[in-house]
């Protein structure tokens, strides 16, 4: 043991630059943090009598209730204790203080007893108690908010379970209207396509075709049409001929012991729809003219000029002339894109207009068009 080191009766810490006070009563010694004392009081403020008469907490609060305003005293800390009377102290700050007041001057750690172990493990207990408190405090705390959460979130899910439920059953009630949307889908489908057909139309206002021409390897296809316009009586400069040439795949017909190939025809874009006009006009007065006067090389055919039309356009007028011819109607024709159908040429007699293949099926009857495709 060395008994040259001094330590504090409070804290048990090596006292170190002589900064300690010792108690007037007990003798013992404390260093400044448990004597509540500043570092820069006790170097200039007090003096060597005030430090000679100063007591320890524990000596104060064992003397009778006096006016000791002026003896400088502290809270709780580190075992020093600043209540005074045996009524307030617990009994187990009781044994802590008996334990201070009974160690050795010279309080060196080997000097310390069984019992004095005993108390620090017991102040030990104490502390660590109280932080495994404030833990379990705030682990309640959390505990709690995710309580709070998971309800918000059951929540949640209930209302979401509600929602596909409700959803469901529109789905079950509604079998009906769906089948209703899904027809006005379909007509807007048919009528955005009806549009579409009429804007392409549109763009062939200025387009001719002209069929009958026989082909011949090397020809000048502005050349021909500019013959042919002649051949009807049409003033037409190549300045007026925006584009002229063959379109389509060469067929071949069966018709004659020999086989021959069908011309494939002429499409002619015109500068201006005046001349489309006069051009269609023209082949309509001199019907079934042909190739021999205009000076074409080979056999003479009869060619025919008509409008240009769309696929769709053209496959209702071709489906419009078969079922016209089987039901006894007379007349099917075009007129700036648009087909109509006509039963006979006697006074009174109504026109339709055919648009697409349900309007067929309007004025001829599903019967005379039931072989048709839709």
């Amino acid at each position: 043991m060395s008994s040259g080191v001094m330590r504090c009766a409070g804290c048990f810490k090596k006292i170190e630059n002589n900064l300690f006070l010792s108690c007037s009563i007990c003798k013992q010694a404390y260093d400044l943090h448990c004597a509540d004392v500043a570092e820069k009081s006790f170097c200039n403020a007090m003096s060597h009598e005030h430090r000679a008469a100063w007591k320890c907490p524990l000596c104060v609060s064992k003397q009778p209730k006096t006016d000791n305003t002026d003896t400088p005293v502290r809270t709780v800390t580190q075992g020093v204790m600043t209540r005074r009377g045996a009524a307030a102290v617990s009994p187990v700050d009781q044994l802590n203080m008996s334990i201070v007041s009974d160690a050795p001057m010279r309080g060196d750690l080997d000097d310390i007893t069984d019992t004095q172990m005993l108390a620090l493990e017991i102040r030990r207990f104490r502390e660590e108690l109280s932080a495994s408190r404030i833990q379990m405090q705030l682990l309640n705390e959390n505990m709690a908010r995710l309580s709070t959460g998971l309800d918000n979130c059951n929540a949640r899910v209930d209302r979401l379970s509600i929602r596909v439920d409700n959803l469901e059953r529109q789905i079950c009630e509604g079998s009906s209207s769906a089948t209703s949307c899904e027809d006005t889908l379909m007509k807007a489908i048919e009528q955005l396509k009806a549009e579409l057909n009429d804007r392409d139309q549109e763009l062939l206002l200025n387009d001719i075709e002209i069929s009958g021409v026989p082909e011949q390897k090397g020809e000048n296809v502005t050349h021909v049409t500019l013959t042919l316009a002649t051949k009807l009586g049409i003033k037409l400069s190549e300045e007026d001929v925006v584009s002229a040439s063959r379109v389509g795949s060469v067929l071949r017909t069966s018709d004659g012991p020999t086989h021959q190939l069908r011309p494939r025809l002429i499409v002619v874009r015109l500068a201006r729809r005046t001349l489309r006009d006069q051009f269609l006009h023209e082949a309509r007065i001199r019907r079934g003219a042909t190739t021999g006067d205009a000076g074409l090389p080979g056999p003479s055919c009869r060619f025919y000029v008509n409008e240009r039309l769309t696929r769709i356009n053209r496959y209702v007028f071709h489906q419009a002339r078969d079922v016209a011819k089987r039901c006894g109607w007379r007349f099917v024709w075009t007129r700036n894109g648009k087909i109509f159908v006509r039963h006979n040429n006697e006074n009174g007699t109504v026109r339709h207009r055919i648009g697409s293949v349900p309007d067929l099926v309007r004025v001829f009857g599903q019967d005379n068009v039931s072989s048709i495709k839709i």
